[in-house]
């Protein structure tokens, strides 16, 4: 488990004097899980996928409200490459499967964001950790990460 990731989260948001919440709880496997733990919607999770490209093999994290799908053609189009998911995300971030930030920056990857995680004034996310979260207001997080945003979810009613 990484809890220097965690760790190194925090360091980065005090440093830059952003206001931000940690919990402490369960271990949460799903988005679902941490959905419910936390007491939130769904949506307001950022859930942190690590894709890899085909030709570059480089490794990039795509962050997106946790109920939303990733969308492999769009995904593509962005990096100008097949995509897949990385079968070891632990080796590529530190993070178990299901702890990966939306940091990129923390962890050595270029991230991507999409531009429906913004319909959230507050995010929430686990921080290198299946029992440590963050929340903290989705403006500040644009502007401490600084994420490319794109549109990268598979289409959506609405």
């Amino acid at each position: 488990m990484s809890t220097h990731i965690f760790e190194k989260i925090k360091s980065l948001l005090d440093s830059s004097g952003t206001e931000y919440h940690t919990a402490h709880h369960e271990p949460t496997y799903t988005s679902e899980d941490a959905s419910r733990i936390r007491g939130v919607p769904l949506h307001a999770g950022a859930k942190a996928l690590v894709v890899r490209g085909s030709k570059t093999k480089q490794h990039v994290l795509f962050v997106m409200p946790a109920d939303l799908r990733l969308d492999g053609k769009k995904a593509k189009a962005i990096l100008g490459e097949n995509i897949s998911f990385a079968t070891e995300p632990e080796a590529v971030t530190g993070c178990v499967k299901g702890s990966v930030p939306p940091f990129g920056s923390v962890i050595g990857l270029k991230t991507y964001v999409d531009r429906r995680l913004a319909e959230n004034d507050v995010i929430h996310f686990n921080a290198g950790s299946l029992t440590d979260s963050i929340n903290m207001k989705y403006s500040d997080y644009l502007s401490i990460e600084k994420p490319t945003v794109v549109d990268v979810v598979e289409k959506v009613d609405g």
